[in-house]
């Protein structure tokens, strides 16, 4: 059984807490606050760097004017894309990460950050913003909240607008099915877990690529393009989408 919303706020709250740059970007030696703040960030920029060149190519009369980061964490790739963006906004499923996003800005008040523990983006107005942008956030919500947010980024995107996000399309390694009591005490543990929030867990959801396709054309958009991406690791197929808003 996945986690509804509130639980994933729960989460990711206590991640905020415990290890909060490490759990935005997992990476080999960085748990326990081994980043180095301007490495971490540094990450952030050279990301969006390269996505805005993509964007660039396949969009060249895409706007610069606002800027949607959605599953902000810490303000990672917000600050970044302030340097493409008159004004960006981050918003968050956590209040604990928004804390430290506030306190990491370094753009003052054309960058500000928000929560939203909704399923819905109904806080923005139609059309609101040129780009809507996220990576690694969506693959970590159950796909009946990821595909409500899918439509939601076409439908806060401005017309001949870019929304660029990736969500993993399946996993890579088959999962290990045991009728033996391990099997039964994990899903017990997982359950429990879940609800009394003994120690912080991260999800890990699929969307298939014909699916997300869907999505985005039955809310009045178009792919443009679809990369490979190993922000998810080498147990999932998992990939990065350039579409327009029509």
């Amino acid at each position: 059984m996945s986690m509804r919303l509130w639980q994933v706020r729960r989460h990711w709250d206590l991640f905020a807490r415990k290890d909060p740059l490490w759990a935005v970007l997992v990476a080999p030696g960085k748990e326990g606050n081994r980043w180095a703040l301007d490495e971490f960030f540094a990450t952030g920029q050279n990301e969006v760097d390269a996505a805005m060149a993509t964007i660039r190519t396949h969009l060249p009369g895409a706007g610069r004017r606002r800027a949607l980061d959605f599953g902000c964490g810490v303000g990672r790739l917000t600050q970044a894309l302030a340097h493409h963006f008159d004004h960006v906004t981050g918003v968050d499923i956590s209040t604990d990460m928004l804390a430290h996003a506030r306190r990491h800005n370094r753009h003052g008040n054309r960058v500000d950050f928000q929560h939203n523990p909704a399923n819905h983006l109904g806080r923005f107005d139609d059309g609101a913003f040129d780009l809507v942008f996220s990576l690694i956030t969506l693959q970590h919500v159950a796909p009946e909240y990821s595909r409500r947010y899918l439509a939601e980024f076409m439908r806060i995107c401005a017309p001949g607008g870019a929304v660029y996000f990736q969500i993993t399309a399946r996993a890579t390694r088959p999962a290990r099915r045991s009728w033996y009591p391990p099997t039964v005490a994990k899903k017990i543990w997982r359950r429990i877990n879940g609800f009394l929030l003994l120690q912080p867990t991260m999800e890990m959801h699929s969307l298939p690529r014909a699916e997300v396709e869907s999505v985005i054309r039955a809310a009045g958009g178009e792919i443009v393009s679809v990369d490979s991406s190993h922000g998810a690791g080498t147990a999932f197929e998992s990939c990065v989408y350039l579409a327009r808003r029509a």
